[in-house]
């Protein structure tokens, strides 16, 4: 019997959705943080359930021919230590098991969406601020708990991690204890949008801060954004400090203009092949709603292809700037409402729907009002499998499961994004 401090010899069976090696002992599952498959190691017991336990590992024993690296320590390169075509493998395993367990949908999983870049993608990075007598960046450890001092983030694009470097070697002096965060916004034309948090409007030293890095020429926008939840990073009002809240992202001929509190895809280049996808499958007269529509990046990427538009957000901030978009390029055929899509009962006719929503997945009135109204065609974009697989299996007597893509759009990540196309049953 396996009881904590236990020192046991495994051999990994698997890699679960979280990135961790999977082990059975003496009636146990083991779970142990990035471990890979066929790996051999040595383990002590850390906790002890019922059915399973988990183990830190204390030896790597026996090296499996697809780890890349010896164990990294920052918790946001969680699959670092796998190689490129082991994740690409890892995620299709991952999707595919995950539908069959929670919706019992069992499909073949098609190929999955990628391009050639696997490090520097990131156009939006967070980090936190390390409480010093000089300004210094971090990543959490692998507890969670620790800050780790970053000066480059293999994650982040160059422009992001230019500015790194910067505030690393400069050693700025601000008051202790005021700023929380700082987020970096670029675009595909190397500029930068660069956001404080804090809880205070006002801080002593960082107008010096802000003096030196608006000599950069990429810098088009300085904010300083106002925390007021502990539950968020971001908060509601942002003050100018330098230029405007805003950096121009042009998908194909529509100029986006986004700031720092919009919802925008960090990986752009990937996420436009699922885009693609849906487009392609698009006809002149269908008219789509698209729900969870943020500030319209995939509405105004499909809008030249369809009759109609139809886009329902939550976000003030988001319908504003998708409302700007609309003005800007005369889309008479795009309707904006600022809505909960749940509440959303309009009764606007439309023959297929595109849903985008936040990790917590579809909510169940919105799933019974697609139901009850029956789109030919339904493309959901899932970045949590497990609530994609639970809203699936609710559309299942109804709808047939067409395709399903997963997107790599996280390399080294254990974050799983998807495309589903989903075809009403004949």
């Amino acid at each position: 019997m396996l009881t904590v401090g236990s020192i046991i010899t495994g051999k990994v069976i698997d890699v679960d959705f979280k990135g961790q090696g999977v082990i059975k002992s003496d009636g146990y599952v083991i779970f142990a943080p990035r471990l890979l498959y066929d790996e051999v190691a040595k383990l002590k017991i850390t906790k002890v359930k019922k059915s399973f336990c988990e183990a830190e590992v204390l030896e790597l024993i026996e090296k499996s021919k697809d780890r890349t690296k010896d164990f990294v320590n920052l918790d946001a390169l969680d699959l670092h230590h796998m190689n490129i075509k082991k994740q690409h493998q890892w995620q299709i395993d991952i999707t595919k098991q995950t539908l069959s367990k929670i919706a019992d949908i069992n499909v073949d999983i098609d190929e999955i969406i990628h391009d050639e870049r696997d490090r520097y993608y990131r156009n939006k990075s967070v980090f936190h601020v390390i409480n010093d007598d000089a300004l210094r960046l971090g990543l959490y450890d692998r507890s969670k708990e620790n800050l780790i001092e970053i000066d480059h983030f293999v994650l982040s694009d160059l422009v992001t991690n230019k500015f790194l470097k910067i505030f690393h070697d400069e050693k700025f002096c601000v008051e202790r204890n005021k700023l929380k965060h700082i987020v970096f916004r670029t675009n595909q034309e190397g500029q930068i949008l660069i956001t404080f948090v804090s809880k205070d409007s006002s801080i002593k030293g960082l107008d010096a801060v802000v003096d030196r890095l608006k000599k950069e020429i990429e810098v088009v926008g300085i904010t300083l954004n106002i925390n007021d939840s502990s539950e968020h990073i971001l908060g509601r009002n942002s003050i100018e400090l330098y230029k405007e809240n805003v950096i121009i992202e042009r998908l194909n001929s529509i100029d986006i203009p986004i700031n720092d509190r919009s919802f925008f895809q960090i990986n752009l280049p990937v996420i436009k092949k699922a885009y693609q996808i849906i487009k392609d499958d698009m006809k002149d007269k269908d008219v789509v709603l698209d729900a969870y529509s943020g500030i319209g990046s995939i509405g105004y990427y499909i809008v030249d292809k369809v009759s109609k538009v139809i886009m329902v957000e939550s976000s003030e901030q988001s319908v504003l700037l998708a409302n700007q978009i609309k003005e800007k390029y005369h889309f008479k055929k795009v309707d904006i409402y600022r809505q909960q899509a749940e509440r959303f009962h309009e009764d606007s006719v439309f023959n297929k729907v595109i849903v985008d929503p936040p990790r917590n997945g579809l909510m169940p009135a919105f799933i019974d009002y697609l139901i009850e109204r029956k789109p030919e065609t339904i493309y959901y974009l899932s970045c949590d499998v497990k609530t994609l697989s639970r809203d699936l299996g609710l559309f299942k007597d109804i709808y047939d499961v067409h395709k399903v893509y997963p997107i790599r759009l996280f390399p080294h990540t254990t974050s799983l994004e998807t495309l589903v196309i989903m075809n009403i049953k004949k």
